[in-house]
C-alpha cells in the first residue's frame, strides 16, 4: 500500500465524512422497461454510484462556507497558518489558501479557453504543488509537515481538500448490484469526471459497503475499461473519453449497442452516450443529483435505486430496437 493510500485509510477510520440527509427517489420517462443483450456496463462515479452532497450545498453562501470549512482543516492540520498570513497579511488562512486554489483553477481554464479546448480538466495535484511552490518559497518546511513522501506532498494536499470539502458514502446496494452484473457475464468499467483520489475513494468505499469482501475497486471494474477524466484532459460531455472507451470495447469485441451507460445528468451522461449509440441507464434515486432535465433526451432505462438495476439489465436476449 503506498503512503497516499494509506494515509487515505486512516482518515477514512478515524474521520469518517458521512452526512445524513434524507435521499428521495424522483420519476423519469425511460423508453424501456429493462434492456437485454449486454454485455458491458459502464458508470458514471460522483453522484450515480457515490453521493457526494452535504447538507447545506444547495444554496451558495452556505456551500462556499462549507468549502471554506476544508481549507481551514488544511491550513489547521499542515501548520501553514503564519506562512499564508505572512504572504497576505489581513486576511485569514483560510481565505488566502482558497483564492490560491480557486484562481489557479480559473486560470488553467482560461489558457484552455485560449487554445479553443472544450471540456478541459484540470488535475488538482498540479494546482497543489503550484501552491506548494508558493509556500515553500515563503519558508514553508514540506518535510516537517508531511504525512508521508514529501514528493507526494501535493496530492495528500488534494486527498484531505476532497476529504473535508465532500460527503464520501455509496449509494446503498451498490457492491451487490456490481457482483450480479458481474456474476451475469457483464463486463463493468467507469468513464466519470474524476481525480487521482477516485480510484482511492472508491476502493475506500466499496471495502466499507461489502464488509471487506471487496479490497479493491479493480476487483469489479475491468482497468481497461475505466476512464478518468483527470488521466486525458478533458471531461464529459467531451466525445475524447468516449471514444477511449470504444477502443476499448473492440478489443473485448463488444459494440457500444451492447453497452449501456450509466449516470445521473442528462446533459453530460445520458446525451453524449446516446448519441454515440451507446444505450443510457439514468439513476433516479436522489432528487438533488438528477442534472440536466432540459436535454431534449429519453434514456433507456431508468432506475430508483441500486437493488433494482441489476433485474433491469441482461446479457441474455435480443437487444431492443
Amino acid at each position: 500500500m503506498s503512503d497516499l493510500a494509506e494515509y487515505a485509510r486512516r482518515l477514512h477510520e478515524n474521520g469518517r465524512r458521512g452526512y445524513k440527509r434524507s435521499i428521495n427517489a424522483c420519476g423519469y420517462e425511460s423508453a424501456h422497461a429493462a434492456l437485454k443483450g449486454v454485455r458491458a456496463a459502464i458508470f458514471d462515479v460522483y453522484g450515480t454510484m457515490v453521493n457526494y452532497w452535504r447538507p447545506g450545498f444547495e444554496a451558495r453562501e452556505t456551500r462556499e462556507g462549507l468549502l471554506l470549512g476544508a481549507f481551514e482543516e488544511i491550513v489547521s492540520r499542515f501548520g501553514m497558518g503564519d506562512v499564508l498570513a505572512g504572504m497576505n497579511p489581513g486576511e485569514p488562512p483560510a481565505k488566502t489558501l482558497n483564492d490560491f486554489y480557486n484562481g489557479l483553477l480559473a486560470l488553467n481554464h482560461q489558457k484552455s479557453a485560449g487554445k479553443g479546448i472544450e471540456f478541459p480538466e484540470v488535475r488538482v495535484e498540479e494546482v497543489w504543488s503550484v501552491i506548494v511552490m508558493m509556500l515553500k518559497r515563503n519558508g514553508y518546511d514540506v518535510d516537517r509537515h508531511a504525512p508521508g513522501n514529501a514528493g507526494d506532498f501535493a496530492r495528500y494536499l488534494g486527498y484531505t481538500y476532497n476529504f473535508f470539502s465532500m460527503g464520501r458514502e455509496l449509494y446503498p446496494g451498490v457492491v451487490d448490484a456490481l457482483k450480479r452484473l458481474r456474476g451475469n457475464n457483464i463486463a463493468l468499467g467507469i468513464l466519470s469526471d474524476a481525480q487521482f483520489y477516485t480510484p482511492v475513494d472508491l476502493t475506500l468505499l466499496l471495502r466499507d459497503q461489502s464488509g471487506g469482501a471487496v479490497d479493491d475497486y479493480n476487483e469489479l471494474f475491468d482497468v481497461d475499461l475505466t476512464f478518468l477524466s483527470c488521466e486525458y484532459g478533458f471531461v464529459k460531455p467531451s466525445e475524447v473519453l468516449f471514444r477511449r472507451l470504444f477502443d476499448a470495447l473492440y478489443e473485448y469485441q463488444i459494440t457500444p449497442e451492447q453497452t449501456v451507460f450509466a449516470g445521473n445528468d442528462l446533459s453530460v451522461d445520458i446525451k453524449p452516450a446516446a448519441a454515440l449509440g451507446m444505450r443510457t441507464a439514468l439513476f433516479c434515486g436522489d432528487d438533488v443529483m438528477l442534472f440536466g432535465g432540459d436535454a431534449d433526451v429519453v434514456p433507456d432505462i431508468v432506475f430508483d435505486s441500486w437493488e433494482e438495476l441489476a433485474d433491469k439489465i441482461s446479457f441474455h436476449g435480443e437487444m431492443e430496437t
